[in-house]
């Protein structure tokens, strides 16, 4: 029992020693299925990253916390589209800075989340009426609470006002805005309008309410103070200083959502745009709807040219993968060894194109091949001849080799020699098998 038990203990450490066991398990990982499954699964990862990096911009997190209409937060506006939506109004949003002409008549809003974001409207065409409801506040958003946003720490807390009117200037020239600086909600403010009854609205606790005058601005909306809605002269542009008039915030009681509502049905009174149809503008905002050359590629009605091109690439590695038949047999340019001379001779003729001055030589060589199958080496030329010219009478031949020597003489292209070699072949035949031929 002892030598059996070692002798299995000396195979274990033997095996162990030689790495069998390892060189099956890396045999085993590196088969081709294993190795066809891997590059497949990389080509799906890189196409699916290529595509999903065309739809990067929709597929980005809509509720940030900024101030744009798909946001829900304090500062967003998310709450002002549902309660329009809620009042039976035509709500929009806007993923194009071209207007069309079937919108060019439907008030626009403009939400600015920061300054600097006014400058991008001196490039735009504003043929549509258009609302500007500029920046306020400054914030941060919310650890663990996505959407959410808080003041940010410190004594700045707003916008500084300066920003406000640089961007402005292009569009509507020398402006001046004020920010009553109180933190005090016992202060309130009455606002009413200048373009009719409606728009009205008393004890407005805003805080650090922000109101503008220009020389080319008309009041459409002012507390005592000053003018928080106003107009571009000879334009269909309005511009709202304060957000909180509008925002989610702004909309916390229902007198002041009604408010809110009560503004916009006022420009769109005096702009003469179209009743009950909002857009909310979102290329400021980054959700533009802009197109790429994957997006026009995975749509219709280039989807279909797409996929064909796929099917192609796919048939194409199939076919690199699955020979058919056996591969064809490399040939050298210049052949070797005996063959060499009389291969190369006849490429090089070839390549010069002089076959058909070679018509009388091939008929002479074929002359000489039938005098030597007829057993004539031994005779006068004057014999040989007049035994082959009775030979040819005996069998009743259509070609002599006089007729077929003129036709060499007189061959100028391939055509016409390859029938003269078929002819030759023929008399040829004819002289050496006689009548069984």
């Amino acid at each position: 029992m002892a030598p059996s038990s070692q002798t299995k203990k000396a195979s274990r450490i033997k095996n162990t020693l030689e790495g069998r066991e390892k060189r099956a398990g890396l045999a085993a990982l590196m088969k081709p299925k294993m190795i066809i499954a891997l590059v497949l699964i990389g080509i799906f990862s890189f196409t699916a990253l290529v595509t999903l990096s065309g739809y990067a911009g929709d597929l980005r997190e809509k509720n940030n916390g900024q101030a744009h209409a798909l946001s829900r937060s304090a500062i967003g506006f998310g709450g002002l589209t549902r309660l329009l939506g809620d009042l039976d109004y035509d709500v929009r949003m806007a993923r194009t800075e071209n207007i069309t002409y079937e919108d060019s008549s439907a008030l626009r809003i403009y939400t600015m989340s920061r300054p600097y974001q006014a400058d991008g409207m001196d490039d735009l065409e504003l043929y549509a009426p258009t609302l500007v409801i500029m920046p306020k506040w400054i914030t941060a958003p919310v650890k663990g609470s996505a959407g959410w946003v808080q003041e940010r720490w410190g004594d700045q807390r707003v916008w500084d006002m300066e920003n406000h009117e640089r961007d402005l200037k292009e569009l509507a020239g020398d402006v001046t805005f004020t920010s009553i600086q109180t933190d005090d909600k016992s202060v309130t403010y009455t606002a009413t309008s200048t373009v009719g009854d409606k728009a009205s609205l008393e004890e407005i606790e805003i805080e650090n309410l922000q109101w503008l005058e220009g020389e080319k601005l008309l009041d459409i909306i002012r507390v005592e103070e000053g003018p928080v809605l106003v107009k571009i002269e000879d334009t269909r542009t309005y511009i709202l200083s304060d957000p909180d008039f509008m925002n989610t915030m702004g909309l916390a009681t229902k007198s002041r959502a009604r408010f809110a509502v009560e503004m916009i049905d006022a420009v769109i009174t005096d702009a003469q745009a179209d009743p009950m149809r909002v857009d909310f503008d979102l290329t400021f905002h980054g959700f533009g709807g802009k197109t790429n050359v994957i997006k026009v590629l995975t749509q219709p009605p280039f989807l279909a040219a797409t996929l064909c091109l796929l099917a192609a690439g796919g048939l194409i590695a199939w076919q690199a993968f699955s020979r058919f038949g056996d591969p064809l047999q490399v040939q050298r340019d210049y052949a070797l060894g005996k063959f060499s001379l009389a291969d190369n001779a006849a490429r090089f003729i070839r390549i010069a194109g002089r076959e058909p001055n070679m018509a009388g030589d091939y008929a002479n060589l074929v002359r000489k091949q039938v005098i030597k199958d007829l057993d004539l080496g031994g005779r006068r030329p004057k014999d040989i001849e007049m035994i082959l010219s009775r030979r040819e009478k005996t069998l009743t031949l259509t070609n002599t080799f006089m007729d077929l020597q003129n036709r060499a003489n007189v061959t100028i292209d391939n055509m016409a020699l390859m029938q003269l070699a078929e002819d030759l072949d023929i008399w040829k035949t004819r002289m050496t098998l006689g009548e069984s031929a």
